[in-house]
């Protein structure tokens, strides 16, 4: 067992973790036994680059999390594409937590735009009305 595979091993333990899944939640999204995800995550097998890219997107994560020494393992995933208005860096790369990974795990399994872009209308029309502003109808993503 290499200190890699190790460090490896416990990124992926805390960020599967981190996302509420299980080792067999994950096993299923990758297509492998949760035995081998347990052997990634003790660091006893070495993982492939191609598993350990099909392990980050079943994650929804970076495959540079699990590489690089210092990485953030809070931070699940780099900003691909915002809806709505710009956030910054900092909001984007705060940890979430477990309904907000809930929440993007279920945003994420929704391919149909127009379904993606009325929730997120509703969810801002939501936040407007907790702060007691109204919103535009016609530009959901202002």
């Amino acid at each position: 067992m290499t200190s890699i595979n190790k460090n490896i091993g416990e990124k992926l333990r805390h960020v599967r973790r981190y996302l509420g899944l299980s080792q067999m939640d994950l096993a299923e999204k990758v297509g492998i036994s949760f035995q081998q995800i347990q052997k990634y995550e003790k660091g006893i097998t070495n993982i492939s680059v191609a598993r350990l890219r099909q392990v980050s997107e079943a994650l929804g994560t970076n495959m540079g999390v699990f590489l690089e020494p210092e990485a953030e393992v809070s931070k699940i995933a780099e900003p691909v594409k915002t809806y709505g208005s710009e956030e910054s860096w900092l909001e984007a790369a705060n940890p979430l937590d477990k309904q907000e990974a809930t929440l993007l795990k279920l945003f994420r399994k929704i391919r149909n735009k127009k379904v993606r872009e009325g929730i997120i209308k509703q969810l801002r029309g939501t936040v407007e009305l907790e702060k007691g502003k109204k919103t535009d109808p016609q530009n959901p993503t202002e």
